[in-house]
């Protein structure tokens, strides 16, 4: 199966990662670049690298869509013609619904896919419309992957794909909070990655809170002050806004 990947920022490159890792030949992959990146993208990735929209998609069975949906709007008019509709195409876009992407593509095997840059390692999590079984196959080996209505794409975008920022802004502020009582940055960074890890192989988050926050210890005078400055309404919220972002 050839695949195309339209875009090779940070998203496109760990898609690469992931697809290769998962046991796909470089040699089955061809890669979208801007012109003057074309001989650098395929000699740092190893790969074919083109600068003609319509050879990434004469190339492939199925083509990746991992630009800005904006990007795309401005690509979209150099195809020559539409798709060939036994091609597959999956968009990585997000808030680009279905209907726009059809307007500028054409008609063919259309799928949307929400994922997170851990797909690199094979570790992240993907959210995707009906696909067929070659492409579910693709999405997950890529890691925790799973089928959601077209409706809800944006959510596991808000969820997951942001998630993994939000996620690492708190163990940033937890990290920098041990800096703040002396330990050296390579310290508090590891202290504070153990300590969430630890807590995620725990599993069960809640029954962990109310198992280390015993009756007035030290850990539940910190969760209350969590508590007064509603903390669960602040990653709520924060899911929220990229959730709005979306719609």
């Amino acid at each position: 199966m050839k695949i195309s990947i339209i875009g090779v920022g940070n998203l496109g490159k760990s898609l690469l990662s992931g697809l290769t890792n998962s046991g796909t030949p470089l040699s089955d992959v061809t890669v979208l670049a801007r012109p003057e990146r074309v001989a650098e993208v395929s000699a740092s990735l190893g790969v074919a690298a083109t600068d003609d929209i319509n050879a990434a998609f004469y190339f492939a069975d199925v083509i990746f869509l991992v630009v800005k949906g904006h990007v795309f709007s401005e690509l979209a008019p150099q195809l020559k013609q539409p798709v060939a509709s036994n091609k597959t195409v999956v968009s990585f876009m997000a808030g680009v619904p279905f209907e726009k992407i059809y307007s500028q593509i054409g008609d063919c095997r259309l799928v949307r896919a929400m994922p997170s840059l851990a797909i690199a390692a094979n570790d992240g999590v993907i959210g995707y419309t009906a696909a067929p079984p070659e492409v579910e196959k693709l999405l997950q080996g890529l890691g925790y992957a799973f089928e959601v209505a077209s409706e809800d794409i944006e959510k596991v975008t808000a969820f997951s794909g942001c998630g993994l920022g939000f996620a690492a802004y708190l163990i940033d502020a937890f990290a920098r909070a041990g800096r703040t009582l002396g330990f050296s940055a390579e310290q508090a960074d590891k202290i504070a990655a153990q300590t969430f890890r630890n807590a995620v192989e725990r599993g069960e988050f809640a029954k962990t809170v109310r198992q280390v926050a015993t009756k007035g210890g030290a850990t539940e005078l910190g969760v209350a002050f969590m508590d007064l400055y509603d903390t669960y309404g602040i990653i709520s919220g924060a899911v929220g806004k990229a959730y709005e972002k979306m719609k």
